[in-house]
Formats: structure tokens, C-alpha cells, sequence
């Protein structure tokens, strides 16, 4: 059976005017609720004070755990395909009792975990990963997923407080040629956007649709605007990249350049209050300028627990946080790896490190 666009337009919480029970909103309150007094008070001493400091080595507000880069799909432009390549034998998962360790660690120092791969939901212990992010209290726990096993483990929406769901088209054929699966694969992932609609948590899970922009789906981005709006979702557009650069088939591309005019339009006119992202975020995926990164605002770390940028071209692998007591140790030990912070080359470019960059950058100024 071949589904298109409409097969999924009006879901069940919306009517025929496409209003819905229930919609996702994110305001800045959202985020700075997130942090507790003191570990925010530590991040904007911490940033203020690293352009004067050369020895600082980073001021986090949260981490990003890959836990594994094994994976269910084959997006051709996975930002982390190389990783997912090898995931099974270079990056094997933790086993559950260093997977705690490593998040006990991460939790002296940070209130906010967020999981990603690879595909989280395949992980052999991620129930029990989630659990014990719950155990250890973190004030937010986020993971993205593509949704494809989520009807396999769906108690992962009982320990989670945000998601980050991948759909790169309301078509399900479209949507199968991103993720480099059969239909009938895509068609699950828009069966399963029904298990978390319907989820008795549903109401305390932050939901965001990650969109990636890339050249099979320029011409479906307008629809993937209406199709999350109408589920009552948050949008996220995310231009793809070329290894950590500049995509040249976006950069400089006319279809591009007046898609991105249309979304500022949109969100000028009120016409999409779904989008998430700022106004200087459009702007900047838009143009693809250089921008100060603030790499340990969000350290990343990889499925064994090593340190890393989020530069995938610097091939900066550092130290294990599992060697230290703290994450805060680990990245002091990883300043001689990492260089100054922030870094000005300016020669990368990863939509998804923008907009934490501005509001490190905004607090400096």
C-alpha cells in the first residue's frame, strides 16, 4: 500500500480546523526552569569568565550521551555515519554497571542528560539506563530516536522528559528514501507517533520533530511545517552537513535561500509558533556563517565514556569521564586535547550547536 502526504495529516487529537488537545510550546523559561540556582549560577559565572581565563576549560549545562552508534537506518546524511559504521566493533555500548557509573559521574556536575546515537532504542539496556537517570534525579532527561522501535520499547516514555523524534517527510515514501529503509519500515514510525501521542505521559514529555534539510526533501519541507503543526508538536529544521561543513548543495542554493525566507516569514506572521529555534537561528542556516562554538557548554560523550567535541572533523577524542570522579574533572583533564575555549576558527558548521553557542555567546557579551 503506498501512503502519501494525507495518509497522516489530521491525527487523532486534532480536528477537521486543526486544532488539537494539546501542543508543545518552547519558551526560554522552559529552558533556564530546567537548571536549579546553583549550577546555573556556575554556568554564567563560568561563561563570563572564559574570555579572560585561558586555562578554563568550559562552563556545562548538560551533556550529550551517544550512548551507542549502532542504528535501525541508514540516513545518507547521518552527521555521525562513520561512527554508526563501526558502531558494533570500534563503539561498543557500556555494560549496565559503567553505564551507571559513567551517569552518577555525569550528574555531580550537570542537571541535564540528553541521549542520542546511533539509535538509543536498540541499546540492550536502555530501560534500565533511563531508570537510573531517574534514580539519580536529573532535572530533564531527553533522548532522540527515529520512532522505528519505539512499539518495542515503549517504556522509555516513563523515564524521559523531552524527545527528539526524526521525520524528514509527511510522505512515508519519502520519508523511507531519507532514512535509507523499506516503506513499510518508514510506514512504522508513523504508527508509532500514535504510542507516544497516546502515552499517559504525554503531557510531561517535551515532543520535538527533527527535521533534517537535505536534497530529497527540499520540495516536502513546507508540508512537514503543516503535518507537526497539526500533531501539535515542535518543529526543528536542520540543514545537513557535509562531514562537519558547509553543505554545498544547500549553501548558495536558490530553492534553499527562499525556503529559509519563507520560514522567517512564517514565524514573522505567527503563522507557525511551532517552530523552535530563534530568529538569528534561520538566519544563520540561511547564510551558513561562521559562529563561535562553546564546545564544553555541552560536552558530548561517546558509548565508552570518552570526552569529545562536538567537531566531528577535529577527531578530538580526550580522556574517559569513567577515569574521574566528576564530569568537571574530565574536562579540565581534556583542556590540553580541546584547545581554548570558545573556539573562533569558525570552520565548521552543525546547525544543532548554534543555538546553545548563542545563548553562551549572549551571556559573554
Amino acid at each position: 500500500m503506498t501512503l502519501g502526504v494525507t495518509d497522516y495529516r489530521l491525527m487523532k487529537n486534532c480536528d477537521l480546523n486543526g486544532t488539537h488537545q494539546y501542543s508543545d510550546r518552547l519558551r526560554s523559561e522552559d529552558i533556564i526552569s530546567l537548571l536549579s540556582p546553583r549550577p546555573l549560577w556556575k554556568l554564567m559565572r563560568g561563561i563570563v569568565r572564559a574570555p579572560f581565563d585561558s586555562n578554563f576549560a568550559g562552563a556545562p549545562l548538560a551533556v550529550c550521551w551517544f550512548t551507542n552508534f549502532s542504528c535501525n537506518a541508514k540516513c545518507h546524511f547521518c552527521c555521525k555515519a562513520a561512527e554508526v559504521r563501526t558502531g558494533k566493533n570500534r563503539f561498543p555500548p557500556l555494560n549496565i554497571d559503567k553505564a551507571k557509573h559513567l551517569m552518577t559521574a555525569i550528574r555531580k556536575t550537570v542537571d541535564l542528560l540528553y541521549l542520542s546515537g546511533g539509535e538509543p532504542t536498540i541499546h540492550p539496556h536502555i530501560g534500565e539506563i533511563l531508570e537510573e537517570a531517574h534514580m539519580l534525579k536529573f532535572r530533564s532527561v531527553g533522548m532522540s530516536t527515529n520512532l522505528i522501535a519505539l512499539d518495542k520499547k515503549p517504556e522509555v516514555l516513563d523515564f524521559i522528559d523531552a524527545i527528539s523524534i526524526s521525520i524528514h517527510s509527511p510522505d512515508v515514501n519519502a520519508h523511507a528514501a531519507n532514512l535509507g529503509v523499506p516503506p513499510e519500515v518508514a510506514h512504522r514510525v508513523f504508527e508509532n507517533i500514535e504510542i507516544l501521542k497516546n502515552h499517559p505521559r504525554r503531557r510531561n514529555i517535551k515532543v520535538i520533530v527533527n527535521c533534517v534539510i537535505n536534497r530529497k526533501n527540499l520540495d516536502k519541507i513546507l508540508d512537514m511545517v503543516e503535518f507537526v503543526k497539526n500533531l501539535g508538536f515542535l518543529l526543528e529544521l536542520v540543514p545537513a552537513n557535509d562531514n562537519g561543513r558547509t553543505p554545498e548543495d544547500l549553501a548558495g542554493n536558490p530553492e534553499y535561500i527562499s525556503l529559509i525566507n519563507g520560514i522567517l516569514e512564517m514565524r514573522k506572521s505567527g503563522e507557525a509558533p511551532h517552530l523552535a529555534g530563534s530568529t538569528a537561528y534561520y538566519k544563520r542556516i540561511r547564510d551558513f556563517k561562521p559562529f563561535r562554538c562553546f564546545p564544553m557548554g555541552v560536552p558530548n560523550v561517546l558509548p565508552d565514556g570518552r570526552l569529545y567535541t562536538p567537531c566531528d572533523i577535529s577527531g578530538q577524542h580526550a580522556v574517559n569521564v569513567l577515569d574521574y570522579s566528576n564530569l568537571k574533572e574530565a574536562i579540565h583533564a581534556a583542556k590540553p586535547h580541546f584547545g581554548n575555549y570558545p573556539c573562533k576558527a569558525g570552520h565548521c558548521f552543525k546547525a544543532g550547536i548554534i543555538e546553545r553557542s548563542r545563548l553562551f555567546g549572549l551571556l559573554t557579551r
